[in-house]
């Protein structure tokens, strides 16, 4: 299958064959909207299918573009990989018609897009624009926010010594907004009970270092390693920790991980296809596999480290 053979494949029709349907739908069927499958928490559906156009837009990711990017976001793969998935999805049929405007995506690269959170942004959202930008940041305070994390069942004072209050707003925005904000690159990872973003101009991973054990535990979100330090409370994480803020960022983990002063790399990556893909892509581009431990199995039948702590099965 080539990448234009892929792109006449349905949207609507993929989710579906993977178990996810509309919430809703707009404009006598044109829009379809999806409880988010690419993050968690999205209670109030933002993930958008223009089904004249073929094209996907999450409002709380910022994020969009064609089927072959929707498959590279859900599994964390190249384009090979994501057209050879597509292709044995059965899907594409040459009566298919190609979609009546391109996203303007070279080879089905990811595009990382910005919108105010429910406004739509027109040509399919194929356009960049400026990025949530911070207004402020400051200590973890405010009480919704603290009930977030309780809730999360994330211990305050372990919250409050690597995440901060910040307050930001869209591209020519009135209003602000405020979340917590996790460092991550030029900006922070954003998260509170109705948001999932990121604020900023590049986000990358990040990386706590610790000089006394020869060990580096990497999570897949802040979340995660939260979730994790919450579960016995200690005074400060068992060795180094990198945080991958996105399993796309995999490969800027591999200099971190191939560092020969840590013995030994423990991956705490989410029970998900996501999660299986990069945990994969790691072991395959690693330079010692003996030193890499996957670590799922500790919280298996869990989606990750956060359902774990909350007992929560998937």
């Amino acid at each position: 299958m080539n990448i234009a053979q892929a792109k006449c494949i349905p949207l609507k029709d993929y989710l579906e064959r993977q178990g996810i349907t509309a919430s809703k739908t707009r404009q006598g069927g044109q829009e379809l909207w999806y409880r988010s499958p690419i993050r968690q928490g999205d209670e109030n559906p933002s993930f958008k299918v223009d089904t004249v156009k073929n094209l996907w837009f999450d409002h709380g990711a910022a994020t969009g573009g064609n089927i072959i990017d929707l498959v590279r976001e859900l599994c964390s793969c190249d384009v090979r990989d994501a057209l050879q998935h597509l292709e044995k999805t059965g899907l594409y049929s040459p009566a298919l018609s190609k979609p009546s405007i391109s996203s303007g995506t070279s080879r089905g690269a990811s595009r990382q897009l910005t919108a105010m959170p429910g406004k739509q942004v027109a040509e399919g959202e194929k356009e960049k624009t400026a990025a949530f930008e911070l207004v402020s940041q400051g200590p973890l305070q405010h009480p919704a926010l603290l009930q977030y994390l309780t809730k999360r069942g994330i211990d305050h004072d372990i919250a409050r010594a690597y995440v901060r209050q910040i307050d930001f707003k869209a591209p020519q925005g009135a209003g602000s907004y405020f979340a917590l904000g996790y460092p991550s690159g030029d900006g922070f990872e954003a998260r509170n009970a109705l948001f999932k973003g990121f604020v900023g101009s590049g986000k990358s991973v990040t990386f706590h270092h610790n000089p006394d054990r020869p060990l580096l535990q990497v999570f897949e979100g802040f979340m995660d390693f939260l979730s994790y330090l919450s579960v016995d409370r200690p005074t400060q994480p068992a060795g180094a920790v990198l945080v991958l803020n996105s399993t796309n960022l995999w490969q800027r983990a591999l200099p971190y991980i191939n560092d020969p002063w840590f013995r030994e790399v423990r991956l705490y990556l989410d029970n998900d296809d996501a999660g299986d893909a990069a945990t994969r892509k790691l072991f395959e581009n690693v330079d010692d596999r003996s030193r890499l431990a996957d670590m799922r199995s500790y919280y298996e039948g869990y989606e990750d480290l956060n359902a774990w702590l909350l007992g929560e099965k998937s």
